[in-house]
């Protein structure tokens, strides 16, 4: 006892000296020396050289978090980032523009927001705003010391904040868009070009003439085109992995050993009791009442004493359990990641009410509008008078309700739908269920005054179970020899087995994840957070080819590294796929305009057994030729005159040899404002695509990896 004492006293220096061994021992020296860096301990990225310190990030993240919960770390990490980031992108343009947005600009804002206006708490008698109740209001905030106080406080100056920086992107947005602008010699040149109708015969070589097969396209001609569009080709770090996965799922003899030990606590049976030193009997759950104690004892849930309706079970599993008698027991039966086995303790059927209900709030009622501004008194004299319009028959309670409820329900005729008893606040429930169909009363609650009528009402049948669940869980057994399969795997690839050939001939799934990025910790196929996969496959130490084993969640991954994409300029291996049909296009373009040198249109088509075909009249705006939409052929008929021909116009399908025929301009127009204007506002970008491109033009660097 004493060493377990001291133990416990030293726990905290022991948790620290083990943690750190684990650490040296996954971790390289490399890794160790990084850690400990100031820049890497203190900071969590940069953006034009201003740092982003990790105590700030961490604060922003659990803020972030807080009231979100379904959000991880992660997640939260990744839009904080985004949002300080951003956030530093246009601090450094904000002062370059000389935008400043101080306290008077920030109060302007407040005093002649709508939803600050509207707030009856900043309202005086005569229902005006009163710029004196906002400031005592602030005044009050900060002067509540308490912690809750600090919390509203706080919150208030996040608010203010969050104004102060949509006012300064506001204004420097609108004043990059301001220097957005053409000219009226420009509106009309785009009026003119939009408006002109051209007509023209033409040649058409498709380029499914030539056999793909023949185009030959070599890795160097790959690397050329990258090289010519950079910009395009520009990626983050990024590594490619195949991976197979060993469930760790319960056998069928799993589930047979839990389903015996479900039966064998049917019947009552005797243990020996080592406090009575004699053998005692012990109620097995056909006999036992006490269920709340049998199942606290023996199942992986608690009992649920409420009843259960058909609806509330498995389809497959509500008639057989339906059907049977009170005190029978069925089972074990599969019912999700449960076995289980059920007692019926009672069947009964249960009222149900189809109900609607008029509200008449008043002033200081729970959940009562700000609007409502009766007092009880008077709440209570219209709740009379609706009920006694309601009383008289031929009259409308849908129509009554949309016009004078005040509760969340008005919009749809005051209708509650059917509810069971209890799902009701008490004074509610207790009328609607001692009354009958079509009968219409008045109640009161917190909530106000109620006018409600009952239009149906029946009951369902209901049973209640005592339920002994075992979760569907493996064996020992069973875990290791699948520890055992992934393991082998693993030491297979490590002596430079075939990953794939090995996986084939165990008729193991090989899956593979794309272009993971150092950031992701999700990987397609596998559930939950995988950020350690991802890590280990930007250690320095791996390679292409490497393989390891990982635990996740319910199962084992053996993974192996396939490739590793540096940040930078795209790779030829990786880049292959989307630039070889362009080069191909290019290429047979090439060879097709070959094909168009000599002679006129009518030769160029005897030459290659076509047709002269005609366009009749297009436009830039509807540039349909017989083969297509070719904004290439009318851009080109535009630039032309009549009789001009010119050849190797490469469009969407193929090439085209031109002749035009005619051309009609547009008539003049009195003023080509409209079409400047128009213009301008699609060369105004919207705010995302601008603020992109101050991204890419600030300097911003991610430690968080």
């Amino acid at each position: 006892m004493a060493i377990l004492s001291t133990i416990r006293d030293k726990s905290l220096f022991l948790i620290l000296i083990i943690g750190m061994a684990l650490f040296a021992f996954v971790a390289s020296p490399k890794d160790i020396m990084n850690f400990f860096k100031s820049d890497k301990v203190n900071f969590v990225g940069s953006v034009n050289g201003e740092q982003i310190s990790r105590e700030e990030f961490v604060n922003q993240v659990k803020n972030y978090k807080a009231g979100r919960n379904n959000i991880n770390d992660s997640q939260a990490s990744k839009e904080v980032w985004n949002n300080m980031m951003q956030e530093k992108v246009y601090e450094t343009q904000l002062k370059k523009a000389g935008i400043v947005v101080g306290e008077k600009d920030i109060w302007e804002f407040l005093i002649n927001d709508n939803s600050i206006k509207s707030n009856p708490q900043f309202q005086n008698e005569a229902g005006l705003f009163d710029e004196e109740s906002l400031k005592a209001f602030i005044a009050d905030l900060q002067a509540d010391k308490t912690e809750n106080g600090k919390t509203r406080w706080q919150s208030w100056l996040d608010y203010e904040r969050s104004i102060k920086q949509s006012l300064e992107r506001e204004a420097y947005l609108n004043l990059v868009k301001s220097g957005i602008d053409v000219s009226l010699d420009e509106g009309k040149r785009n009026y003119e070009l939009n408006n002109t109708l051209v007509s023209g015969k033409y040649v058409f070589l498709p380029f499914q003439s030539i056999p793909d097969s023949i185009v030959n396209v070599s890795d160097s001609d790959i690397q050329a085109y990258i090289n010519e569009h950079k910009k395009d080709f520009q990626v983050e770090a990024s590594r490619s992995i195949r991976y197979v996965k060993f469930d760790l799922a319960a056998s069928e003899e799993d589930k047979n050993e839990i389903k015996e030990s479900l039966i064998s606590l049917i019947d009552d049976r005797e243990e020996y009791s080592s406090v009575a030193k004699a053998n005692i009997k012990i109620e097995g759950l056909k006999n036992t009442t006490d269920y709340q104690n049998f199942l606290a004892e023996n199942s992986d849930t608690p009992f649920n004493d409420s009843y259960v309706f058909k609806n509330n079970l498995n389809t497959q599993l509500a008639d057989s359990l339906f059907s049977l008698p009170v005190n029978s027991i069925y089972g074990p039966y599969e019912d999700g990641e449960y076995i289980k086995l059920s007692k019926i303790i009672e069947n009964t059927e249960v009222p149900s009410v189809k109900a609607s209900h008029i509200l008449v709030a008043y002033e200081g009622a729970v959940r009562a509008n700000p609007d409502v501004k009766r007092t009880k008194e008077e709440a209570e004299a219209r709740a009379n008078q609706i009920l006694k319009r309601m009383k008289k028959s031929g009259t409308d309670f849908a129509t009554e309700a949309k016009l004078s409820s005040d509760g969340p329900s008005a919009s749809k005729g005051g209708d509650l739908g059917w509810f069971k008893e209890g799902q009701m606040v008490p004074a509610f429930n207790d009328w609607v269920f001692s009354h009958k169909k079509g009968d219409i009363g008045m109640v009161e609650t917190d909530f106000g005054y109620h006018i409600i009528k009952i239009f149906d009402t029946k009951s369902d049948p209901a049973i209640k179970l005592a339920s002994i669940t075992k979760a569907i869980v493996p064996s020992e057994t069973t875990e290791n020899k699948v520890f055992v399969e992934a393991e082998s795997f693993a030491a297979e690839l490590s002596k430079g087995t075939d990953f794939t050939e090995l996986a084939k001939e165990k008729n193991y799934e090989v899956k593979n994840a794309q272009k993971l990025k150092k950031q992701d910790d999700r990987i397609p196929g596998l559930a939950g957070n995988n950020a350690n996969i991802v890590y280990w496959t930007f250690e320095d130490n791996v390679s292409v080819g490497d393989s390891k084993r990982f635990d996740i969640d319910k199962a084992y991954v053996v993974a192996q590294l396939t490739e590793k994409e540096a940040e930078g300029l795209q790779t030829v291996k990786s880049a292959k796929m989307l630039v070889k049909p362009i080069i191909i296009k290019e290429k047979k373009a090439k060879m097709l305009s070959d094909k168009m040198k000599d002679g006129d249109l009518s030769s160029i088509a005897d030459a290659n057994e076509v047709r002269v075909l005609t366009t009749g009249e297009i436009s830039y705006n509807n540039p349909s030729t017989s083969v297509g939409r070719e904004k290439a052929v009318a851009g080109a008929m535009l630039a032309m005159k009549k009789g001009d021909i010119i050849k190797g116009v490469v469009g969407n399908n193929g090439v085209y040899a031109i002749e035009l025929l005619s051309k009609k301009v547009p008539a003049e127009m009195e003023s080509y404002e409209p079409f400047r204007a128009q213009l301008s506002k699609n060369l105004r970008k919207d705010n995302t695509t601008i603020f992109n491109a101050l991204k890419e033009a600030s300097a911003v660097e991610d430690y968080r990896y």
